[in-house]
C-alpha cells in the first residue's frame, strides 16, 4: 500500500533545494566575477607594461627638438700631438749652409654632426630607432696649443728661429686639413654616433611611463 506524503513536507524540501541551489549558483557567480575581475587586472597591467615599452615614440619629436638645440655640446672631442721638421737650406755668394729645427704642438679636433632640423631626421621602426643624418664634420677649428720647437742643427748662414715660425704659422692649417681627414676615420664616426645616441637614449628614458628605448642607430645620408 502506498503512502503519500504530506504536502507542507514536499513544500519544505523544495524550498531547501531552491535555497541550496540559489547559495551554489551565488558562489559560482561570485567566483566567476573574482576570476573575471582577475583577468581583467592582468590583462590591464600587461597593457600598461606593453605600454611602457612604446611610449618612447610619443617623445621623439622632442627628442629631436633637444638634439638640434644641443648639438654644440654633442661634439666628440679628439686631441692629438703633432710633430714637424723643417730642413732649411741657405746659400750666399756661393756659400752653402744647412739648418733642420723642428716643432711640436697638440691640435684638438671637435667632430660632431649638423642637427639642424631639415638637415636629419629621427624615424622608428621594427628595429628600432633611426638617426637618418649627415657624415660628421669638424665643427669647430681645430685649436693649436703646447707649441714648442727646438733647433735640431745650426748653420752659419741660417735662421732656425725664423723657420720655427714659419712652421707655428702653418700648424693651424695642417691641422685643420687633417681634421677634415680624420673626420672619415671610422673610429671617429664611432665616437661620434656613441655621442649622439647615448644623449638621446638618456634623454628618452627620462620621460613619463618610458620603461625602455630599443636600438638606437645611426643611417648616413
Amino acid at each position: 500500500m502506498t503512502r503519500l506524503v504530506s504536502t507542507p513536507w514536499l513544500v519544505s524540501a523544495a524550498a531547501i533545494a531552491a535555497a541550496v541551489t540559489f547559495f551554489v549558483m551565488q558562489g559560482q557567480v561570485r567566483s566567476a566575477n573574482e576570476r573575471a575581475a582577475l583577468l581583467q587586472d592582468t590583462v590591464t597591467e600587461s597593457e600598461r607594461s606593453l605600454l611602457g615599452f612604446t611610449t618612447y615614440v610619443r617623445y621623439l619629436q622632442e627628442g629631436k627638438k633637444q638634439l638640434t638645440a644641443q648639438q654644440k655640446f654633442l661634439a666628440a672631442t679628439v686631441r692629438q700631438p703633432n710633430a714637424v721638421t723643417l730642413v732649411i737650406d741657405q746659400s750666399v755668394l756661393g756659400f752653402h749652409s744647412t739648418g733642420a729645427v723642428a716643432i711640436w704642438y697638440s691640435a684638438e679636433y671637435s667632430f660632431g654632426y649638423d642637427l639642424a632640423a631639415d638637415k636629419y631626421d629621427l624615424k622608428s621602426g621594427p628595429d628600432g630607432i633611426q638617426v637618418v643624418v649627415g657624415k660628421p664634420r669638424l665643427v669647430a677649428t681645430p685649436a693649436v696649443t703646447d707649441l714648442r720647437y727646438k733647433v735640431l742643427s745650426g748653420g752659419l748662414l741660417t735662421d732656425e728661429k725664423a723657420g720655427a715660425l714659419k712652421l707655428y704659422a702653418e700648424a693651424a692649417k695642417s691641422a685643420h686639413a687633417r681634421g677634415e681627414r680624420l673626420a672619415s676615420e671610422p673610429a671617429i664616426m664611432a665616437l661620434c654616433e656613441k655621442q649622439l645616441t647615448t644623449f638621446l637614449r638618456n634623454f628618452l628614458l627620462k620621460q613619463p611611463d618610458v620603461k625602455t628605448v630599443p636600438h638606437i642607430g645611426v643611417v648616413y645620408r
